[in-house]
């Protein structure tokens, strides 16, 4: 029973006290808080010191007990757009509170109501650089799998973009070189998102996240049976051609394999290469089908047997 005694009285007095407490803060009151307030959207060519993002702002607010001793406790950090919350004048740049209490009050951040912010004029304290428009170079290593084959040259999806820094650095920039691990192409379209930071950490940029779009096809490969055509044969002599008829090999995009004929091949030997009355000449092959995009032939040379 005593036990039960010991055990039971402070049990009552913590049930009474947090009654009192319920009871006392659970009412709305009226007091003053810090807001921490800090600005984003700030212009790629500003750049603001870091007393700026710290600012502390007197604000007067009604709210419950309990939400007051969490803000006194806890703090408030209120994000601000910057170029919707500041002014210039005679080329300084300003922040007041209370020109900006709308904006403070719309913010999703703020479960209570403000009542009164003091209505002071804060200078900040900022520095601008120059800017420029400079041309992306890509030297990105790009390698194809060996049946795929490029359609276009590799592009950035913008082909320039706006930078930001120290203006002597920004007035002696010409290029921004994009570099990077080698790309293995094994698909018909391939997108690679380059982050312009990692490579330039002391600019800034309107956007530094850039794609490079790769455009492929996939191969296959054809086959055709070709006369050998000889051209330039001198008018007093036969001309004997060994093998007549050669094989040749050609590459094409699978979608375009059905638009080649026998015709679009036409294998030539020039009898002005000849120097012997017996030579090995290596043939030209014309590929007259823009679709075919490289060849090979079996055998590499045709013999040139010359009768007098």
């Amino acid at each position: 029973m005593r036990y039960k005694k010991y055990i039971g009285f402070p049990l009552v007095v913590i049930a009474v006290a947090s009654l009192w407490f319920i009871s006392k803060y659970k009412d709305v009151y009226k007091e003053e808080i810090e807001f921490n307030v800090s600005f984003i959207n700030v212009p790629e060519d500003v750049v603001i010191s870091s007393t700026v993002n710290e600012l502390k702002i007197p604000i007067e607010i009604s709210a419950s007990g309990f939400t007051l001793i969490w803000e006194k406790t806890f703090g408030h950090s209120l994000l601000l757009d910057f170029k919707k919350n500041t002014y210039s004048r005679n080329d300084s740049l300003f922040f007041n509170p209370s020109r900006s209490l709308k904006n403070m009050k719309r913010s999703k951040e703020i479960s209570y109501e403000i009542l009164n912010i003091e209505d002071q004029e804060i200078s900040i304290d900022m520095k601008r650089f120059d800017s420029k428009r400079v041309p992306l170079v890509n030297n990105l290593k790009i390698e194809y799998s060996s049946n795929y084959v490029a359609i276009k040259d590799p592009a950035f999806t913008v082909d320039s973009v706006t930078v930001t820094g120290n203006d002597a650095a920004v007035a002696a920039l010409k290029e921004i070189k994009v570099s990077g691990e080698p790309i293995m192409v094994k698909d018909s379209i391939t997108s690679i998102n380059v982050n312009l930071n990692e490579s330039y950490p002391d600019l800034r940029f309107n956007n530094a996240h850039v794609t490079l779009s790769i455009v492929a096809t996939e191969m296959t490969e054809g086959s055709v049976e070709s006369y050998v055509h000889l051209i330039n044969a001198p008018i007093d002599a036969e001309i004997k051609l060994i093998p007549e008829k050669v094989t040749v090999v050609y590459s094409t995009p699978i979608a375009h394999f059905d638009k080649i004929k026998d015709s679009d091949v036409r294998v030539i030997v020039d009898y002005k290469q000849v120097n012997d009355l017996n030579t090995a000449i290596i043939p030209e092959v014309k590929l007259m089908n823009p679709n075919m995009v490289s060849s090979r032939i079996s055998p590499k040379q045709i013999q040139v047997l010359t009768i007098k």
